[in-house]
C-alpha cells in the first residue's frame, strides 16, 4: 500500500509538471525537437537511392518532375524549352534565345526542405489529426505550385535578363514563398486549430 501510495504520488507530480508547462513553450520545444530530427533526416535524404539501387533516383526524379512542370507552364504561353540532366542536378533552359545558362534544380530548390518545415509546425501545433493531415497536403501542393511558378519565372529571367537572375532567386522568390508558409501557418493558428483538442 505505502509502495503504491508513493508510485501514484509520483505520477500525478508528473502530469502536474506536464499540464503547468505553457502551451507556447510546449510547442517551441516539440518544433524544436521536429526541425533536429527532420534536418537530421534531411542530411542523409539525398543517399536515399542507396535502399533502392543506381537504377532509381527518387529526388532526382522529383526534381525532373518540377523541372517538366516549369517547363510546361512556359510551353504554354509560347516559349520553348528543354530539360537536360547535369550529374544530380535538372537543368530548364529556353531555346533560342540569347543566354543559356538555364535553372539548376537541386537542393534545396526542390523545394523538400521547405515541405518538411511547413509540416513540422503543423504536427506541432495543436488541432485535430484529420485537419492537420488534410492542411498538411494542402500547404504542400500550394508551396510546390508556387515554386513551379518561381522556376519557370527563373529560368525565364536567365535566358532574358540573367543580371536579374540572382536577384529574384535570393530575395523575390524568397519572400514569396517563405510568406506563403507564414501565412498558411497563420491560417492554421487562426481558423483551423482547436484549443479544445489536441492530437
Amino acid at each position: 500500500m505505502v509502495i503504491n501510495y508513493h508510485l501514484n504520488q509520483k505520477i500525478n507530480l508528473r502530469k502536474l509538471i506536464i499540464s503547468s508547462i505553457h502551451p507556447a513553450a510546449k510547442f517551441i520545444l516539440l518544433f524544436l525537437i521536429g526541425l533536429i530530427i527532420w534536418f537530421t533526416f534531411y542530411h542523409f535524404l539525398y543517399k536515399i537511392d542507396l535502399f533502392y539501387g543506381d537504377s532509381q533516383n527518387t529526388l532526382l526524379g522529383f526534381s525532373k518532375l518540377l523541372g517538366h512542370q516549369s517547363n510546361f507552364i512556359l510551353e504554354i504561353l509560347g516559349i520553348n524549352t528543354i530539360l537536360e540532366i547535369n550529374g544530380e542536378m535538372v537543368v530548364t533552359k529556353l531555346v533560342d534565345y540569347p543566354y543559356n545558362h538555364g535553372v539548376w534544380i537541386g537542393e534545396p530548390c526542390n523545394g523538400i526542405k521547405i515541405f518538411g518545415v511547413f509540416s513540422i509546425f503543423i504536427i506541432c501545433f495543436q488541432g485535430k489529426i484529420l485537419n492537420k493531415v488534410w492542411f498538411i497536403l494542402f500547404g504542400i501542393l500550394i508551396l510546390h505550385i508556387l515554386n513551379v511558378i518561381r522556376i519557370a519565372t527563373l529560368t525565364y529571367i536567365a535566358a532574358v535578363q540573367p543580371l536579374w537572375l540572382n536577384f529574384n532567386h535570393n530575395i523575390t522568390f524568397q519572400v514569396i514563398i517563405y510568406g506563403a508558409m507564414g501565412a498558411l501557418w497563420l491560417i492554421w493558428i487562426k481558423k483551423l486549430s482547436k484549443t479544445e483538442k489536441s492530437n
